[in-house]
């Protein structure tokens, strides 16, 4: 773990402490005055996800070195939260409506509309004098990154992690299901993939973890990855918030969606991601789309037989912005001053991890996979989360989507109801 210089805020207290001492047995004593210093930390609330499925949270270890780091001047009092993913990013609103958001919030980018209500209400910190005023920060953000994360006027409010390494989605899979169907790793191509999905079907194994409640993130990974494989899509995807979904490329995908839940559980639809990726942890099915973040709630067993690569034809997502923290602003400077220092100790851990994974020394065979993947990747794609409206990803998909894949309504007039739906929220705004 690389060693930061501690600074900040000490607040050091004079305690007079009278002692009463009996020095002879007798009635007579002698009241003596000793004065000692004593620190006090600085406190910094924050409140961490446990994944209800696996009863993990991926900052446990975080909080615990930060903590004996700044021992003596910082620590981080973690409230621990069982909760979704997308059960956490709800009460993240409901802490902004009622003015409890914790010193640091956690996944702070993940809906833009949200994110844009608390910089216009003045709910976070601007980041960027610290990181002028730090030795390192601005100099581990990797230039992209930091553009993406920085307003017109200059301020910084989301920090992200300082490189895109890790931010990275494709398809982790099962090596010992995909042996028993025939495949060492996924195929390069599309027709190919759907083979494999094929052979994975007919040794009785289920193909794909997919999911329905909520966003349907998972499915739409693959199904955007799918788009990329034409100029026209990747344009399209590359589009901020666009006016209309009625294109050819959008049919293709949402054609190829139909397609790939026939190789998903009959209750797909009705079920959340945690369930999905439990199912996909506990060897219940071969091939989930997630990222370098699953591995976290990964045992050592378990990283050692699943493998991650890139999507067909060579494509994977990067979205470093989505998974930024950030500092809230209604809190003493000095618990502000603490908050930042999670975030720039945040930026200093990764590096020594990030050298090990790149120069080859991953700690397991899922992450040398993952190393692997990242210099060989062709193709990367924006993430679509963060560039159509939420309440598309959320209502409208949870709302049409089962409608669709259950052939109840035609993929035109799905497009034609997102659409509206896209113009009604313009209209809003």
């Amino acid at each position: 773990m690389k060693t930061i210089i501690k600074s900040g805020l000490r607040i050091v207290g004079l305690i007079a402490v009278l002692g009463v001492i009996n020095l002879t047995g007798c009635s007579e004593q002698e009241e003596a005055s000793v004065t000692q210093e004593v620190e006090s930390e600085v406190v910094i609330p924050v409140i961490f996800r446990v994944d209800p499925e696996t009863n993990v949270s991926d900052n446990k270890a975080f909080a615990d070195e930060f903590n004996q780091e700044y021992e003596g001047t910082y620590r981080i009092e973690v409230e621990w939260l069982t909760e979704s993913a997308a059960g956490y990013r709800n009460k993240i609103k409901q802490w902004n409506v009622l003015d409890k958001m914790p010193a640091v919030v956690v996944d702070a980018g993940f809906d833009n509309d949200f994110y844009q209500v608390m910089v216009e209400n003045d709910r976070l910190v601007d980041l960027r004098p610290y990181m002028e005023q730090s030795d390192f920060w601005l100099d581990a953000m990797n230039p992209d990154i930091l553009r993406d994360s920085t307003e017109a006027d200059g301020s910084v409010y989301l920090s992200p992690l300082g490189s895109s390494v890790y931010s990275y989605a494709g398809l982790i899979y099962n090596e010992e299901l995909l042996r028993r169907a025939g495949y060492e790793k996924i195929p390069e191509t599309w027709e190919e993939f759907l083979q494999c999905l094929d052979a994975l079907k007919e040794e009785g194994i289920t193909p794909l973890a997919l999911h329905g409640s909520g966003s349907y993130w998972v499915p739409m990974l693959i199904g955007t990855a799918y788009m990329e494989r034409t100029q026209e899509g990747r344009d399209f995807l590359s589009e901020d918030f666009p006016d209309s979904f009625q294109n050819q490329n959008m049919q293709d995908m949402l054609e190829m969606l139909k397609l790939l839940y026939q190789y998903s559980y009959e209750d797909a639809v009705e079920i959340d991601y945690e369930q999905a990726a439990n199912r996909f942890l506990n060897d219940e099915v071969a091939i989930i789309a997630n990222g370098y973040w699953m591995f976290d709630t990964m045992t050592d067993e378990m990283k050692e037989k699943m493998r991650f690569t890139y999507f067909p034809e060579g494509v994977l997502m990067n979205s470093p912005r989505m998974g930024a923290w950030a500092v809230s602003s209604g809190y003493d400077e000095d618990v502000i001053e603490g908050a930042v220092k999670v975030l720039e100790y945040r930026i200093a851990s990764e590096q020594p991890d990030l050298d090990e994974l790149l120069n080859g020394a991953a700690d397991s065979t899922l992450e040398a996979s993952y190393a692997e993947a990242v210099k060989a990747v062709r193709t990367v794609m924006p993430n679509y989360q963060m560039k159509w409206e939420q309440e598309i990803q959320n209502e409208f998909f949870t709302e049409y989507m089962p409608e669709l894949l259950a052939g109840e309504i035609e993929t035109e007039e799905f497009l034609q109801l997102m659409d509206e739906r896209n113009a009604a929220i313009r209209q809003r705004k």
